[in-house]
């Protein structure tokens, strides 16, 4: 638990844009060799086809690419430990007692019992945090990495139509995170019903 508060209440109390250039210019560095991606995203000879270079972009940026997804993982991952956290402890102890006295293992308790609970108490904060991650993502883009800011702004600076390419980008945004909320409300509207039969 330590380790993981620790790290919890590190990520929550730095801005994100402070986080993204510690792990970018620090982190990074030393943990795309560890993980054993140097030759794939530093060293990486080949030419890349077409559908890695609509997905990844251009091989010199893969590195800053996986340093971003990375990052942005682990910025949600400390948000969404906390709403977690508070979906379990919302749960009742009865619950866990009854578990208890059926003689359920402790997998089946969590599967049966515990997580449709849990899932039902968190859907409307992980929606939240959802379309929040896919905001954020913006951010890492003042680390080089090719996302729908970065190439806006390199667009809005060779063509000039500041105003109209940056409409397109945030109605993009606009689309992405719509389409989430309204997802996560259906998601919503199941356990719902799920739980009222």
């Amino acid at each position: 638990r330590p380790p993981a508060n620790a790290f919890i209440q590190l990520v929550r109390n730095i801005p994100p844009l402070v986080f993204v250039f510690i792990f970018y210019f620090f982190i990074s560095n030393q943990l795309i060799p560890l993980l054993g991606l140097e030759n794939l995203l530093r060293h990486y000879r080949g030419q890349p086809n077409m559908i890695q270079y609509v997905l990844f972009g251009p091989a010199n940026l893969w590195e800053n690419l996986a340093s971003g997804v990375i990052c942005v993982g682990l910025l949600s991952s400390a948000y969404i430990a906390e709403v977690v956290r508070g979906g379990l402890q919302s749960i009742d102890n009865g619950q866990w007692e009854a578990a208890d006295s059926l003689g359920l293992s402790r997998w089946v308790t969590y599967r049966f019992v515990i997580a449709p609970q849990v899932i039902k108490a968190i859907t409307p904060a992980l929606a939240g945090q959802t379309i929040s991650l896919v905001k954020d993502t913006s951010i890492v883009s003042l680390i080089s990495i090719q996302e729908m800011t970065f190439v806006g702004t390199e667009m809005a600076n060779s063509s000039g139509y500041i105003f109209e390419i940056w409409l397109i980008v945030g109605f993009t945004y606009l689309l992405i995170c719509l389409s989430l909320s309204l997802y996560f409300r259906y998601i919503e509207k199941r356990s719902h019903l799920g739980s009222d039969r």
